[in-house]
């Protein structure tokens, strides 16, 4: 039953053991590169024989800069990183000889030959330092998003954006002096602190005083949002915060709706779904553990070791974004980039280039022929799946403007009627049952009468908020139109989406909304059905619509369910 806090997974493993399972698996990797590190240096030396044997030389030595290449990508990544030095050396050596094979050729075989040689010893050391110790999990990370501490010595105001931000589903401390400030950060662990800037200490005391605490407490994170608030609007004091890494400001009087929304963004707690992420590399171990390392961190990832198959993925994953190697067998990097952009459909999705290539022309070329940005090998195991996130989300934030409502948020019109089909298509192969819920404001028309269109847009996209915060992230919430919204509830019984809903309607009357110098309650009804009812999409979004205008006929502020086709 979704947003029942009650419901918990039976069993979950101790934070400590699981811990310790992700150690493992990183030693384990670590372990399997190790084993097959001398397959490797045999591969690269009877490589280097046909070089200077073969008939074709010069494919043979394309061959060798390759396999060089991805030892130093891929060695410093496992870390062993005087190997990954000591490859770099050979692989730009290499580069140097391609299609200038002549004099040049004699006069460096041997030292070719005496890196290669220096390449085995220094694998035989073994690596400097273990996986396990440098990659930080996602479970060393709260995964919680909620915890929001408000820094405010004006109790009234306090005391409000508590109550409003608790509404929404946020777990919420609150102080009043400064004093407090350090005590509260150390036990309640905040995910975002909303502060005042303006204390008796003095008209900045309370940037001063955040930033003070930031830079000297070690456990709290680098990043943690910091929202700044004040009566003043002046540029010294934006620029205060902005100089204490405030990544918002809010002027009083405060505007709820757009804090709120804020807090949102600044929490992640809008975003519904993994991200998808397609990599593409010809090397198995470093995919096997860039792999693992997004996986930790809650991505979808689909992986290419032969670029043949590269087009038959992307299309059937749909990523968000695309991490590909350079160079590669068969075709390079750019050159796949190029035919990825040929497709229409897949032009959007950024193309990030992985590789330990140096030269700055070909970092240039790969990213004008297609690629988004660029990563050097080694990679860092830690920046990685951060940097991942940051631009698979902001991909996603481009692409969500064409499925989403401008106003709210929240998927648009023909996403929401989408969405209802495709659910029925799954409950038919399933066999699960799932609910639809249709609400609409009460009164909305005397509210924009009342207190004016500005004000009814924030009664709006706080509605919206308020479904987004309470509901799961596997159900989708959309404007339907004006002030109707629609819900589709994955999984869910007709029963359980009813009580659900009814909750949700209950809490929504009790937030408190703001016009100038008046506050006022706003109240919805609603219609649910489920795909018990019916297993026709037309019928139901028909009956469910009926039982929201019943809702409405029969006194509003209510729920009601339909067990038959209206």
């Amino acid at each position: 039953m979704p947003n029942d806090p009650s419901n918990t997974v039976p069993n979950m493993p101790d934070k400590n053991d699981a811990k310790a399972l992700f150690q493992a698996k990183l030693n384990a990797m670590q372990e399997t590169f190790k084993v097959g590190l001398p397959a490797r240096l045999i591969e690269i030396q009877q490589i280097w024989d046909d070089v200077q044997t073969g008939a074709d030389a010069s494919e043979s030595l394309v061959i060798l800069h390759r396999l060089v290449h991805t030892l130093t990508g891929s060695a410093g990544t496992f870390g062993y990183q005087q190997l990954s030095h000591d490859s770099r050396a050979l692989e730009i050596l290499l580069k140097g000889l391609i299609g200038h094979e002549g004099a040049n050729f004699d006069e460096s075989s041997r030292q070719i030959q005496e890196m290669i040689y220096s390449l085995v010893e220094v694998a035989r050391s073994g690596a400097e330092s273990a996986l396990s110790q440098q990659l930080v999990s996602k479970l060393d990370i709260t995964e919680s998003k909620n915890h929001i501490l408000i820094l405010e010595d004006d109790k009234e105001l306090n005391q409000l954006l508590t109550l409003q931000l608790h509404h929404f589903g946020y777990e919420v401390a609150s102080v009043e002096t400064l004093e407090d400030l350090t005590t509260s950060i150390e036990s309640f662990h905040p995910d975002l602190i909303l502060a005042d800037i303006t204390f008796p200490e003095g008209d900045f005391a309370g940037i001063q005083a955040v930033k003070s605490v930031l830079e000297k407490r070690t456990n709290v994170s680098d990043d943690l949002p910091v929202v700044f608030i004040s009566a003043r609007q002046d540029i010294e004091a934006r620029l205060q915060a902005v100089r204490a890494k405030g990544q918002a400001y809010f002027p009083k009087p405060i505007n709820i709706s757009a804090l709120l929304n804020q807090i949102r963004e600044m929490t992640n707690r809008f975003e519904s779904e993994p991200y998808q992420v397609v990599v593409i590399d010809d090397d198995p171990a470093l995919v096997s553990l860039i792999t693992f390392i997004l996986e930790d961190y809650g991505m979808h990832v689909a992986t290419v070791t032969d670029p043949k198959l590269a087009l038959d993925v992307i299309n059937r994953h749909k990523p968000d974004l695309i991490l590909m190697d350079v160079h590669m067998p068969w075709c390079s990097g750019i050159e796949l980039a190029q035919v990825i952009r040929q497709h229409n459909n897949l032009s959007r999705i950024p193309i990030i280039f992985l590789s330990s290539e140096m030269d700055e022309e070909v970092q240039f070329q790969a990213v004008l022929k297609g690629g988004d940005d660029f990563l050097s090998k080694p990679i860092d195991v830690n920046k990685l799946p951060k940097f991942i996130q940051s631009r698979a989300q902001r991909a996603r934030s481009l692409s969500s403007l064409m499925i989403r409502d401008g106003l709210t948020g929240l998927f648009n019109h023909t996403y929401i009627k989408d969405a209802v089909e495709t659910e029925m298509n799954r409950s038919e192969r399933t066999g699960n049952e799932f609910s639809v819920v249709m609400l609409d404001v009460d009164f909305f028309k005397k509210v924009n009468d009342t207190y004016g269109h500005t004000i009814g847009d924030q009664v709006l996209r706080g509605l919206s908020h308020f479904l987004v915060q309470h509901l799961r992230k596997t159900d989708k919430v959309g404007r339907y139109g004006g002030e109707e919204f629609m819900v589709v509830l994955p999984d869910t019984s007709l029963e359980d989406a009813v009580s659900v809903i009814r909750a949700i309607l209950e809490n929504f009357g009790e937030v408190v909304h703001h016009a100038a110098e008046k506050d006022f309650h706003v109240t919805f009804s609603a219609g649910v059905i489920s795909s018990r009812v019916t297993q026709e999409v037309a019928m139901m979004l028909e009956s469910v619509d009926k039982g929201l205008y019943k809702a409405k006929h029969n006194g509003r502020n209510q729920v009601t369910a339909i067990e038959h086709v209206l």
